[in-house]
């Protein structure tokens, strides 16, 4: 079976050639080397019998990225910090792997950094960077037999137990120093590894074709093996390279919207780990993307419990205003799938206090839904807890048959807790302008929840929000809403989707939380009615 795709190599090596391989070149690794002292992170250490230090240098330092060392930093850094991460907010679990671009920075670097900023303070100790080969042709993976990776901003010492281990897995994996002596692919990954993880490990791959999803799983299984808590694993890929210059034209109208749609018909088996998917849109489409190898292998690869999150999407088509020639670059994270967030409160009320505002709420309801005065405990001679005079913003919230029937509070606590809880009784009975006023005769049938908010706290962005943990205030062109801790949990929702929906809560595009919006935070004690 044949791929229009991989013809692309070819091509690439044509117009894309730049510096060569310095690295030095020796034989491959003998057992007593593979079993000499390891450092702790199962690196062999070069000072030890036996074992000789071998550096790979980077083939296009000072062409594709800078060669100057602060430059090059600076650089990184900088796209780095403009690099928008706020589709990943509410994630809670791990980042298991990503898809990078790896043109020069320049083009791709931007999109790139999205990834990457991720990573940062994730401790992670290993990454598996897989490239394609661009200039080498050869079935399966390229191991690499050195001991270390040389970019302007130093070394990275390359795991060489987990490269050892991969050999022996899987007959797709072998030393082959032609492999590396040139290709970009890899070495485009590793300054911002240098820069977001600078204690971890390398174990760079460069892969050749691969026959189908057969060989892809066969791959993956062999990483997984070699796959730990601190591993990120990295595929290396460009998307569609259209135009004459690659020899792919499949269309010639309205070029920057059907580039993107091919972007987005690969990124629905890569968002489901779907080898067998992601196989069939290369032979339906002829999409020339570059690293298919190694995304193939990093789907095989990845658990079950994994899902994609699209960061990033450009084209060099757009950069230049030129839609003869383009490539796209995409940036796209996998995160570990936990289970559904659960509310977390905080402690701010002993039982007894809580015990009272409830009975107060309920007090207050009956007496608000059949004409009588509302309750006045201190006019009545009834102790009043400490907690319940202090001033805090409060929330109540009625129940009908667990459905929603009115909720309204204060954020800001400007009175006694106990008279909040008094006055939000009533405005949530009738006047929650999403509902009809109660009846007395619903009373029975409803359900009391009181939320004690803390004092409120300015974030910078969505990052800083975590789902179960945190109530929202949005605040964007004098508009605001809010949703209470619990909310997010008990529909299900991420800190995206929430945001939306608070966003229109606003009475603002549901998108609008995405620039402009202005956050703040609070935590809540939530309690209510035993049954």
């Amino acid at each position: 079976m044949t791929f229009p795709w991989r013809t692309v190599a070819v091509v690439l090596a044509t117009l894309l050639a730049v510096g060569s391989c310095r690295g030095r070149e020796g034989t491959e690794a003998k057992p007593k080397e593979m079993q000499a002292m390891k450092k702790g992170n199962g690196t062999p250490d070069p000072g030890a019998p036996g074992v000789e230090k071998k550096v790979l240098d980077s083939p296009v330092a000072g062409s594709w990225y800078p060669g100057d060392a602060g430059t090059l930093r600076r650089e990184v850094e900088k796209m780095l910090d403009e690099a928008d991460v706020s589709d990943l907010a509410g994630y809670r679990g791990r980042i298991l792997g990503l898809i990078s671009p790896h043109a020069g920075y320049r083009f791709s670097g931007g999109v790139a950094a999205h990834g990457y900023r991720v990573l940062r303070g994730r401790g992670v100790r290993r990454v598996i960077v897989m490239g394609p080969s661009h200039y080498v042709g050869f079935q399966g993976l390229a191991l690499p037999d050195a001991t270390h990776w040389r970019t302007p901003l130093g070394e990275v010492p390359l795991d060489r137990e987990a490269i050892g281990k991969l050999a022996r897995a899987s007959r797709l994996f072998a030393y082959r120093e032609d492999a590396f002596r040139r290709e970009h692919s890899v070495d485009m990954q590793v300054p911002f590894l240098q820069v977001v993880a600078p204690e971890a490990v390398l174990v760079p791959l460069v892969v050749g074709r691969i026959i189908g999803p057969a060989e892809a799983r066969e791959a993956g299984n062999a990483l997984r093996e070699v796959m730990d808590d601190h591993t990120v694993l990295v595929a290396s890929s460009d998307f569609t390279h259209y135009g004459p210059n690659y020899g792919y034209v499949p269309f010639r109208d309205r070029v920057e919207e059907r580039i993107r749609d091919l972007a987005m018909q690969a990124a629905g088996p890569i968002s489901k780990r779907d080898v067998d998917g992601f196989f069939a849109h290369l032979d339906r489409t002829g999409d020339t993307i570059c690293g298919a190898g190694p995304i193939s292998i990093l789907l095989a690869a990845l658990p079950a419990a994994t899902e994609a999150v699209p960061l990033k999407f450009d084209t060099s088509g757009r950069m230049l205003d030129d839609w003869t020639n383009s490539v796209s670059y995409f940036s796209v994270a996998f995160v570990e799938r936990l289970g559904p967030a659960r509310f977390e409160g905080v402690e701010i009320l002993d039982p007894a206090a809580q015990d009272f505002l409830l009975k107060l709420a309920r007090e207050t309801l009956r007496r608000a839904l059949s004409g009588r005065p509302l309750p006045d405990p201190e006019k009545e001679g009834r102790e009043v807890p400490p907690k319940a005079r202090e001033d805090y913003g409060v929330f109540v919230t009625l129940k009908k048959h667990g459905d929603l029937r009115g909720c309204i509070g204060s954020i800001v606590g400007t009175e006694p807790l106990f008279q909040g809880v008094i006055r939000n009784t009533v405005n949530a009975a009738s006047h929650d302008p999403r509902f009809e006023p109660m009846t007395q005769a619903e009373e029975p049938q409803v359900e009391i929840e009181i939320s004690v908010l803390t004092p409120l706290k300015e974030v910078a962005g969505p990052q800083d929000i975590l789902v179960g943990r945190d109530g929202v205030v949005l605040e964007k062109a004098g508009r605001r809403a809010v949703f209470l801790p619990q909310v997010a949990p008990e529909q299900g929702w991420d800190v995206p989707t929430m945001l939306a929906h608070l966003s229109l809560k606003a009475g603002l595009p549901s998108d609008a939380w995405k620039s402009g919006a202005r956050f703040e935070t609070f935590q809540a004690h939530v309690f209510h009615e035993q049954p």
